[in-house]
């Protein structure tokens, strides 16, 4: 649940935490002739602030009860904020082990058409608040570091195409034009297997159908379905193609589970968007709703059961809304609340893999990947 000290950022709030974070930099908006600046695209607030510098806030709650999230809504998260200036007319290079290095400018891209899916990114670190750790370094988030938008762009193997990769590409290294603060700061710099830039990987520059937000890697971003956001490069300005794996901090070291394996597909996860922890609700019959989502393509969800026991017996909920192959999936359920007084509240997804949710998570010392079961406690009172 997302804790009452946590700070809810108004409007006001939010562009002075982002100014501070970027040095007074406005949104960006794309137009034919070249880039924008548009006060306007920045989130308009109700987010819960986690970190000033860079600007890492999440979704609140109640917002997440819709299949698509709006862009105000939708999380924030980045290592070293937006990047402080761009050129004239944003490009994208394609160069290493390719055929033909090529060089795309925004336009271009467009040109080759153009198709629009809903995607949901959740960060790796989410739910890391929730973990028992005597000390994390991360960001300390609760339930919010998700969402769901609908992305317009071209799947990234039609610019790959172009480049064509020779049998030594076995790992595409995406570079953003956002800067570490000091120079002894590693570069933020992820690296993709070649069969996902192939497959699933997806260019975009919408959001929701409006241009990208700066603040969410407008104008052109990579979105990697599947898998945690950290992957999803923002502000994505040059690809190149090599053998291995990026050698970068943020691949060789960072993101990493205790074990050593990397970070990389979203688990099976559910959230509770209603009711929300502290909510009084009458007494009887309790409509609870939430979504669930996991790494598996074609839906990935299979079904998602609550319970008010602490887990000792369980009630299938139902799946609502449309499917899609990397998008979340809302669930509803109706309890029988009898007693009024305290309630906890869990939800538990399983994938079509048979995977589930654990009651608790292992913890590990980078606090990734925490896909233990919501909880949600709240009071039923007496109708």
């Amino acid at each position: 649940m997302v804790d009452a000290e946590a700070t809810r950022l108004s409007r006001r709030a939010l562009l002075a935490a982002g100014a501070a974070t970027i040095g007074g930099l406005v949104a960006c908006r794309l137009s034919k002739t070249g880039l924008a600046l548009d006060s306007g695209t920045m989130p308009a607030g109700g987010l819960v602030l986690r970190n000033h510098r860079p600007l890492d806030a999440e979704a609140p709650l109640g917002a997440l009860r819709s299949a698509l999230t709006p862009n105000e809504h939708f999380f924030v998260r980045s290592h070293f904020g937006p990047p402080a200036s761009f050129s004239p007319q944003w490009t994208l290079s394609i160069d290493g082990a390719v055929r033909t290095p090529v060089t795309f400018t925004l336009d271009e891209i467009r040109r080759l058409g153009s198709r629009t899916q809903p995607i949901t990114t959740e960060c790796a670190g989410n739910g890391r608040g929730l973990f028992r750790l005597p000390k994390t370094a991360g960001v300390q988030w609760q339930y919010g570091a998700v969402s769901t938008a609908e992305w317009t762009g071209v799947p990234l193997s039609l610019l790959l195409e172009r480049a064509g990769l020779t049998s030594d590409a076995r790992h595409l290294w995406m570079e953003a034009t956002d800067h570490a603060p000091l120079p002894s700061v590693p570069k933020f710099l992820r690296s993709i297997p070649s069969d996902l830039a192939l497959s699933d990987a997806f260019l975009a520059w919408e959001m929701n159908g409006q241009p990208i937000p700066l603040l969410h890697g407008g104008p052109l971003r990579l979105l990697t379905p599947g898998w945690f956001g950290m992957a999803s490069t923002k502000w994505l300005a040059q690809i190149h193609a090599r053998p291995a794996v990026s050698d970068n901090f943020f691949m060789a070291t960072g993101y990493r589970f205790q074990d050593g394996s990397p970070v990389e597909r979203l688990r099976v996860k559910s959230l509770i968007t209603s009711p929300l922890a502290g909510a009084r609700v009458p007494a009887g019959r309790v409509r609870v709703t939430g979504q669930a989502w996991s790494g598996l393509g074609n839906g990935g969800i299979r079904s998602v059961d609550v319970s008010l026991d602490d887990g000792r017996s369980w009630q299938p909920a139902r799946l609502t809304g449309n499917e899609y192959p990397y998008a979340w999936r809302g669930w509803e359920s109706e309890l029988q609340v009898n007693t009024p007084g305290p309630q906890r509240l869990l939800a538990r997804a399983t994938d079509r893999s048979g995977a589930t949710q654990p009651q608790k998570a292992d913890p590990n010392p980078g606090g990734f990947g925490n896909n233990s079961m919501p909880m949600v406690e709240f009071d039923a009172i007496r109708a």
